[in-house]
């Protein structure tokens, strides 16, 4: 058994103090704990339980006995799912007073047993049971509470069988002393952690609502803001584990990953001030409402208005053919299935098919007297938009996102592990080459995790199966499009290349896009 003088013990406890204060892992801390409670008892084994979120058992989290070489949880092998939880209460409700580790957790007080064979408080037949099945004597336990900062159990540390000479002892006071003075630093250091692991899942859940809330505002923009992160983090990850490539001497630690993913989800946070009418346009001419619809309702007032002239003129000349007439009927119904078909948006419009519009355009109307354009200038501009369905002015909008999110991002008080958090998020639309926004920011102003980004933004944007304005392209064409891009400086080389070599592209298409989305992909070719 370990033994120490008064002074070797304090600086013992201060020594493991500060090494259990670094640990930032939770289940590595309490395996630290329980070693560093069995180095100091000299024990054979034990056990380190934390109460569950319902405060109705004791989870095993790590289980130790060196002589029968059993190792579970931290570093080793989780705890067997046959091992079940201690009951702190019984199926009536009432306590569970026969377990010594139940009762150590339910009246936070400290329990040695000197011989579970000889005590008759407590239930040992599964300790006995277990004995039996390895050839094993259990003997002295010793259950102390680990308590956190509001003096609330949350949890027993559970040492079995100090030796002493190769022969099993009981716990002495003052080993017992010693060892509570140990719980009480593991207290402070796994009190830490959980509330540290609480602030994370509580922002977390705060990130959610705001995506939940997105989502509320545009079923679109969720879904978005749930992959985007998603493919952020699958790059990131095969990045982590490259071993052969660009890669293979850099990784991104624990809290980069963590603070990266953060970024990934909150990287459209501005568009909650972006107006749904521009948030949510699925066409040109779409405001409040689609105004096609107006222009539909012209284009009867001009056929009513030839078939009228035809008419009157077939009145004073009987010899008149319909045929001229359909002809002109027919003109206006193409015009108009032309000018819907514009109102939809794409890829581009091509000059010709703008100046169509504009032609289209030329004729009027009467109504109430008055002679009218068929489009107003307003109504040609937006169904002349060469790319999608926004205006130079609802563009500008919406890329105000950005700096919206930037803006509104940076007012939290990260921890100092997410700090560039909005930074990450505020860099999602720049471009390698400097023709991004907002900052036109170019080079190595954009660290690795903008643009990682970066580019999942573009394959999820390129390949979404929900937006309204625009049927989902097929992967090869997603991938092409970023081939382009690559070529022009815009994304990253290197970030592409691993898409591609990895194979990340079919294993996100595999998980998110429409099956028929997903065909055949020549490799070789984009990589040329």
């Amino acid at each position: 058994m370990a033994t120490f003088s008064n002074s070797n013990k304090l600086n013992k406890l201060i020594d493991i103090g500060i090494a259990l204060s670094k640990e930032k892992n939770i289940n590595i801390l309490l395996e630290k704990i329980l070693n560093e409670a069995r180095i100091i008892s000299n024990s054979d084994g034990g056990t380190v339980y934390l109460i569950t979120d319902d405060n109705k058992k004791l989870n095993f989290e790590i289980m130790q006995t060196e002589s029968l070489n059993i190792k579970f949880g931290g570093s080793s092998e989780p705890v067997p799912d046959s091992i079940y939880p201690v009951k702190l209460y019984n199926d009536d409700g009432s306590k569970n007073i026969n377990n010594a580790s139940s009762v150590c957790a339910l009246e936070g007080k400290t329990i040695n047993i000197k011989n579970a064979y000889e005590n008759e408080e407590y239930d040992f037949s599964g300790v006995k049971g277990f004995d039996k099945k390895h050839n094993y004597f259990s003997k002295s336990f010793l259950n102390i509470p680990l308590k956190n900062h509001k003096d609330k159990v949350i949890g027993v540390i559970q040492l079995l069988n100090p030796q002493k000479d190769g022969k099993i002892i009981t716990f002495s006071n003052e080993l017992v002393e010693l060892v509570e003075a140990l719980s009480s630093q593991a207290s402070v250091a796994l009190t830490n952690q959980l509330l540290i692991e609480e602030q994370k899942i509580l922002f977390r859940s705060f990130i959610k609502l705001v995506v939940d809330a997105l989502d509320k505002k545009d079923p679109i923009t969720g879904g978005h803001c749930n992959r985007v992160p998603l493919l952020t983090m699958m790059i990131a990850e095969y990045i982590n584990s490259d071993t052969s490539d660009k890669y293979q001497n850099f990784s991104f630690s624990e809290d980069e990953m963590d603070e990266l993913f953060v970024a990934g989800w909150l990287h459209d946070f501005g568009k909650v001030a972006t107006p749904d009418h521009i948030m949510n346009k699925s066409t040109k001419l779409q405001g409040l409402y689609d105004k096609i619809d107006q222009i539909r309702l012209r284009f009867e007032i001009l056929k009513r208005d030839i078939e009228l002239e035809f008419y009157k003129q077939q009145i004073k000349d009987s010899n008149i053919e319909k045929e001229s007439l359909n002809s002109k009927l027919q003109k206006i119904k193409d015009d108009f299935l032309f000018l819907e078909q514009s109102n939809i948006g794409g890829e581009f419009m091509s000059d010709d098919l703008q100046k169509k519009v504009h032609n289209i355009a030329k004729q009027n109307i009467k109504l109430n007297n008055k002679s009218i354009p068929i489009l107003s200038d307003k109504e040609v501009d937006f169904l002349t938009i060469p790319r999608g369905t926004l205006s130079k002015e609802d563009r500008e909008i919406m890329e105000n996102h950005v700096s919206l999110s930037y803006e509104l991002l940076d007012k939290l008080p990260y921890p100092e592990h997410l700090e560039q958090v909005p930074f990450y998020a505020g860099c999602h639309h720049e471009k390698l080459n400097g023709e991004g926004y907002p900052n036109g920011y170019s080079g190595d102003q954009l660290p690795l995790q903008a643009r990682i980004i970066a580019i999942a933004d573009v394959f999820e944007g390129l390949t979404a199966p929900d937006r309204p304005y625009k049927e989902p392209y097929k992967l090869s064409k997603a991938l092409n499009i970023l081939k382009f891009m690559v070529n022009d400086g815009e994304i990253d080389p290197d970030l592409f290349r691993l898409l591609i070599t990895k194979k990340l592209y079919l294993k996100y298409a595999n998980e998110h896009l429409n099956p028929n989305q997903i065909d055949s992909i020549n490799e070789q070719e984009l990589l040329s």
